[in-house]
């Protein structure tokens, strides 16, 4: 899947992540998230410059950024659309969450404090993962 890396130093790598052809919570095929947010401490990325892939420590990640049509939306999923602005130190990233969680706990709170490592923000035709352990501040933006 085509994806592009920044990393907490600044480096941002183009290139492709290797997502499982199955998954086993749904049909077809993993999506990123499942698989960024899965055990493991590093992951292959074939930066499009390079012949071989090199390994990445996902603790060094502070954005995946793939295009949103390879993250198709769950058939059964229900979603609750927040519209944020994400800061990570000096970046800032504005986008929508999609809080798949019962009523009382859909609050954006909530969502950042789900157990997994990478928060997903839709972005038009990009997904981002931000890594949560380098999120500065979250700010809901209330649309008039």
């Amino acid at each position: 899947m085509s994806a592009e890396v920044t990393c907490l130093d600044g480096r941002s790598f183009r290139g492709r992540i290797f997502v499982p052809a199955s998954s086993s919570m749904h049909d077809g095929p993993m999506r990123a998230e499942e698989w960024l947010n899965a055990t493991g401490s590093f992951f292959p990325f074939l930066p499009d410059d390079a012949d071989t892939s090199v390994i990445l420590n996902k603790g060094e990640v502070l954005t995946l950024s793939v295009p949103s049509e390879s993250e198709r939306p769950l058939a059964e999923q229900v979603d609750i659309d927040r519209v944020v602005v994400v800061e990570c130190g000096a970046r800032e990233l504005r986008g929508h969450l999609h809080i798949d969680m019962p009523a009382h706990h859909s609050r954006v709170l909530d969502y950042l404090n789900r157990p997994e490592g990478f928060l997903a923000l839709h972005d038009g035709d990009h997904l981002h993962f931000v890594q949560k352990q380098n999120i500065t501040r979250v700010f809901e933006v209330r649309e008039s």
